[in-house]
């Protein structure tokens, strides 16, 4: 995909596109002189080749059957991403009738079977294995180049020599396109490679005619620096292939780390539903696409859809989300109080996207923090204070004692709440009308 000229280092983008009433908040710095610089070349937009379904598989005692793997492929295809990575550890009869009953369900995104391994130099029936994952049907084959670990660390020291893997690559890749099928190939530990070899690898790819070239961070241990770097040169390596990387997120930086990818020139990025993976997951995909929008690269993804996205793929693969996870956690799109919002009321203020923008609303809540802890005005107060404007922009008239009461009933509300330990507002002001109506009788 081609790329939009780099801007120019001293150029100035018109308006504030760090900020989006309504929508996003983002760091302005992003757009100063050297941010610019250092960024130079980045893609204005990129897509996202999901792989929910094969790193689902490989997420211990979470696979899918049939018909909920059909039905993920349908959302996945609604919400806008690239391309879908199949399962790979499903029969070849299963994965050809997968790909069947999304023709007939009438499914537009390219669907990528990941496969085969080669290992250079090319023996035996090569050919056939390269075959019987074409006859998959699907539109992407994505071959995995692989080699001892022993290989990758001594540079080629042993027996197997880098003219060797370049031969076997041309050779490869050339059958292959010959086949009519989109080519994506993997490098075995491209992240662990030192990066000379690795452009040598990826150039020799690329030079065969494939359509990209995956480089995979496939134990999470790089750095967003690291990342931006590597991509780079892998990119300047390619020229104008396109430029596939998945990140695992063993070391919790995997959309960190997705973010740089882009800024040194990657235009497709593997991500997974609440980042779902093997051992510490991948990167979330609604993470990567609603940062990437924010600071001004385009996904194509209908972000208004990644909510529900999300809710579907916790309750599929049976998982338990911590309330604190982004975009689709419980408690991300909740405040104590007015938080941080400090009279806004536009909600990115507090958030910094706006959760409408992916599908949900900002909910303030009032919870042990205002109850117990006491929402403070300064320090010369244990007043709840907070509670008190909350009933007096109600435009309630309460005794201190009736204060008091609510007081009483909503600590006890919060306290004895199964599984949740707050309260709406309109549950406190259900409180609130109750004692008012109690002092009326």
């Amino acid at each position: 995909m081609a790329s939009k000229p780099p801007a120019k280092a001293d150029a100035r983008p018109a308006g504030k596109p760090w900020h989006q009433p309504g929508k996003w908040l983002a760091n302005p710095a992003y757009w100063e002189t050297e941010a610019l610089a250092a960024r130079e070349g980045m893609p204005q937009r990129i897509h996202f080749i999901d792989c929910t379904l094969s790193e689902g598989d490989d997420c211990v005692g979470h696979q899918l059957n049939w018909n909920t793997r059909l039905a993920l492929i349908e959302r996945l295809d609604a919400v806008g991403v690239g391309e879908i990575t199949l399962p790979s550890h499903i029969t070849f009869s299963e994965e050809r009738d997968l790909v069947k009953a999304c023709r007939r369900l009438g499914v537009r995104t390219r669907l990528v079977a990941k496969g085969p391994g080669v290992s250079p130099p090319l023996k035996g029936d090569w050919r056939g294995a390269i075959d019987r994952h074409i006859d998959l049907g699907t539109e992407v084959i994505s071959p995995i180049f692989k080699w001892s670990y022993a290989d990758t660390i001594s540079d080629f020291g042993g027996a197997l020599t880098k003219q060797a893997v370049v031969e076997a690559i041309s050779e490869s890749i050339a059958y292959m396109k010959r086949q009519r099928v989109r080519v994506v190939p993997w490098m075995v530990d491209s992240m662990r490679t030192p990066l000379d070899t690795a452009c040598l690898v990826f150039k020799a790819m690329a030079d065969a005619g494939a359509d990209g070239v995956y480089v995979v961070d496939s134990r999470g241990n790089s750095t967003p620096l690291a990342t931006r770097v590597f991509i780079r040169r892998v990119k300047q390596a390619v020229g104008r292939c396109d430029v596939y990387v998945q990140h695992h997120n063993d070391l919790g930086v995997a959309t960190a780390n997705a973010m740089a990818a882009v800024e040194g020139g990657a235009t497709w990025i593997d991500a997974s539903v609440i980042g779902i993976g093997d051992r510490g997951g991948c990167v979330a995909l609604e993470e990567a696409a609603a940062l990437f929008e924010m600071y001004g690269i385009a996904t194509g993804v209908k972000l208004e859809k990644l909510y529900d996205l999300c809710r579907h793929v916790q309750s599929a693969y049976g998982i338990a989300l911590p309330p604190w996870k982004p975009i689709a956690g419980e408690n991300w799109n909740k405040e104590e109080g007015w938080g941080h919002l400090e009279g806004s009321t536009a909600p990115e203020a507090t958030i910094g996207v706006a959760p409408q923008l992916v599908g949900r609303e900002f909910e303030a809540v009032i919870g042990a923090k205002i109850l117990f802890g006491r929402e403070r005005s300064s320090a010369l107060t244990d007043d709840p204070v907070f509670l008190r404007e909350l009933v007096h922009r109600w435009g309630m008239t309460i005794t201190e004692e009736q204060f008091q009461t609510i007081l009483l009933r909503a600590r006890a509300a919060v306290a004895t709440a199964h599984g949740r330990h707050y309260l709406t507002f309109d549950e406190f002001q259900s409180i609130c009308d109750g004692v008012l109506l109690a002092g009326r009788e």
